[in-house]
């Protein structure tokens, strides 16, 4: 099957800085540098390699450094742009990425603050919080780290924090992942007896799958038990099935379908496409999962993709969302349907929409290879 519209987004996109996305540090941008550094890891594609690392470059000084990257302010955001700097060091060997990928890694395990139960905290704004959403920010980056630099190949921590996520997060009644645990209960929106929020949003379970596919890839081979990771994959999955419309996708508020103003959203079904596509890939999920990450991903394309002037967009995006105080905007943000529904806008080529698109087109690209 040929996806013309997803061809012509992944070629402009590139040059949509400052349109779509920005020149910053960031875990947005990141996954869109992901998307290409996947694609140009499959197809060796010099021009995806190239805007990636014109990308990178542009963010370092002229003393090597990142200044963006402030090593006193704790935010699980801020690892993952550093996943980006593995394939280059590897590449380039240029101490400068290497350099930052220590940087980063000291503060992840030394004096990033955790939670009584060994989880990183959301943020330092967000203390005693595990999010869904910083499983993908920061356990990826961990494994890949110790694996390729670490001198004893400990992989206990991520495999605590993964189960941490099933222990506090998971309602075993509806088979679902509410969006985030506050290990305190003071937080205005937790559950004054679970600690969890009030609601599954599907992007926040798209990141948890996308992280235990992708730390399940770097795990392979090395001397760790992954049967937890594999069964966590299987069973979120399971527990998503169920609500997956007919059109393929999945909801914003996953379990809610038929509350008014509830909308298809396009990121969460797409990071639950790559992750099963990516899953059955690897060996992970039985081979009759492909038909749900495919119907995801076409779902996608056909609900949410067209042609605008001659510019492919993506829609149905939910542009960001989160629980708490915003700390730049100050929005109050309590979990509700309501606030998931109308809190947060509903944009176009968004990365939170895009990069997952990407990804996903890389498996089902892949997955057409192994059936030619």
């Amino acid at each position: 099957m040929h996806y013309p519209l997803v061809e012509q987004l992944k070629e402009q996109y590139t040059s949509g800085e400052g349109k779509w996305f920005s020149l910053r540090w960031h875990y947005i941008e990141s996954c869109i540098l992901k998307a290409y550094q996947d694609s140009y890891a499959q197809t060796g594609n010099e021009s995806d390699y190239t805007f990636v690392k014109s990308f990178v470059d542009r963010l370092y000084d002229e003393s090597g450094s990142v200044p963006a990257i402030d090593i006193s302010y704790y935010s699980i955001d801020q690892i993952k742009p550093a996943l980006n700097l593995f394939a280059l060091y590897q590449q380039e060997k240029d101490p400068k990425y290497k350099h930052v990928l220590d940087q980063i890694y000291g503060q992840l395990t030394t004096t990033y603050p955790r939670t009584e139960s060994g989880s990183f905290w959301h943020k330092e704004n967000y203390p005693n919080q595990i999010w869904l959403d910083g499983l993908y920010m920061g356990q990826p980056f961990l494994v890949q780290y110790i694996k390729e630099f670490g001198e004893n190949k400990d992989y206990s921590d991520t495999l605590n924090q993964f189960a941490n996520v099933r222990k506090f997060i998971w309602n075993d009644e509806k088979k679902l992942y509410y969006h985030a645990y506050d290990e305190s209960r003071q937080m205005f929106w937790a559950d004054k007896v679970t600690g969890m929020s009030p609601n599954v949003w599907g992007r926040a379970v798209g990141w948890f799958v996308m992280a235990l596919v992708d730390v399940l890839e770097l795990l392979k081979g090395e001397a760790a038990d992954t049967g937890l990771l594999k069964s966590l994959l299987r069973e979120t999955i399971d527990g998503m099935l169920p609500y997956q419309h007919d059109s393929g996708m999945w909801y914003q508020v996953v379990d809610k379908a038929e509350e008014p103003d509830n909308y298809l959203e396009s990121s969460g079904t797409l990071m639950l496409a790559y992750a099963i596509l990516k899953g059955v890939r690897l060996g992970y999920l039985p081979s009759e999962y492909t038909p749900h990450g495919k119907k995801a991903f076409d779902g996608t394309v056909a609900t949410y993709m067209r042609e605008v002037d001659g510019e492919a967009r993506l829609g149905g995006i939910c542009k960001s969302a989160g629980l708490g105080k915003h700390p730049d905007t100050g929005v109050i943000r309590d979990g509700s349907f309501d606030y998931y529904v109308h809190g947060e806008l509903i944009v176009e080529n968004n990365g939170h929409g895009v990069a997952p698109l990407l990804m996903a087109y890389n498996e089902i690209r892949l997955e057409g290879q192994r059936n030619a």
